[in-house]
């Protein structure tokens, strides 16, 4: 009988192992959502948020699962460098960022100018975003911060962007109504999260509002403020395509393989016809994306991928942007 209770025991404790590996989580540590608010609104009210302010967000709120699964859902996964290049940066965006760019053209080059940023990479990286301002995401960005947070996956990191956030709707710098921005809780025209708003973005106008929603100029100045401020060189490459010799080491492949370009010239790489030729002192990686060409990138596609840790983003704006200022 003794033998037979351990088992049963240790049959229920695999099981709920089981249980919990294979289960899609929406909840961090078992916690119920109810519990999990109210020990979130204990940490916000200590950090100043108003608690009528929280009761009132949190009323009604529940998390969406449609969240979680976009947030396991990543198309880089599925798609090839190509694919995503030309679904990204197709002939519409790029037709529609020169006509951006011509109607704001004394603005954005006057920015980058001031901030030391090429101002094509300013236009690029607003049509990669929002579309140029036209999709700015209906998401509520506070409940998207919430779930993902509330979530097991990077519950911190979502937890940290919530309750700025928070401080946001609390003090004023955005209408809860309007506080509106795309599935992961960026938002804006330049698609900031909280801690990103905070750090980057810029009251260019200087009225008092740091506007990365409707003020064009603060837009503008927040991108480039937030790629200089990570270490943009102003005209200096991304990357330029490469040819390999017949018998490259491909362990050679990897970001953190750094030389300069004379270095790896020396290896036998050679810059594709019709790229532009680097300076042979550039410190230089050579990477290959699935189902791309081998790229030699620099220091400012590793400033892109600090916007977005994406090789096919980082990549593609590189290709817009040459593409609307050819």
């Amino acid at each position: 009988m003794k033998f037979l209770i351990q088992r049963t025991v240790a049959i229920n404790l695999l099981l709920g192992l089981l249980l919990l590996i294979t289960q899609p989580i929406l909840a961090r540590s078992n916690v119920s959502w109810r519990v999990w608010v109210a020990q979130l609104r204990h940490e916000a009210i200590a950090e100043g948020i108003n608690p009528q302010l929280f009761d009132y967000i949190f009323s009604e709120m529940q998390p969406s699962k449609k969240h979680i699964r976009y947030d396991r859902n990543q198309p880089e996964t599925r798609l090839t460098y190509y694919k995503y290049r030309n679904t990204r940066g197709n002939q519409y965006r790029i037709i529609l960022g020169r006509k951006e760019y011509s109607k704001h053209k004394q603005l954005i080059d006057k920015i980058g100018t001031q901030y030391g940023v090429d101002p094509c990479f300013i236009v690029t990286i607003w049509g990669m975003e929002s579309s140029f301002g036209r999709f700015v995401g209906d998401f509520d960005v506070i409940r998207s911060l919430a779930t993902l947070a509330y979530d097991s996956r990077r519950s911190e990191f979502f937890r940290k962007e919530l309750l700025l956030a928070l401080r946001m709707v609390n003090d004023g710098h955005i209408a809860l109504e309007d506080f509106k921005g795309e599935w992961a809780g960026a938002s804006g025209q330049a698609q900031f999260l909280p801690s990103s708003w905070y750090k980057y973005a810029v009251d260019y106008n200087l009225d008092g509002r740091k506007d990365i929603w409707r003020t064009y100029s603060d837009i503008f100045a927040s991108i480039a403020n937030y790629l200089r401020e990570n270490g943009w060189q102003y005209k200096q490459p991304v990357l330029v395509e490469v040819i390999l010799p017949v018998h490259f080491n491909n362990y050679l492949l990897d970001l953190d393989n750094i030389k300069t370009v004379r270095e790896w010239r020396y290896l036998g790489v050679r810059i594709k016809s019709g790229q532009p030729v680097p300076d042979e002192n550039l410190l230089a990686s050579i990477i290959q994306l699935y189902g791309g060409p081998p790229m030699m990138i620099f220091n400012n596609f590793r400033v892109l991928l600090s916007w977005n840790y994406s090789l096919f983003y980082a990549g593609t704006v590189n290709y817009v942007a040459n593409k609307i200022c050819p």
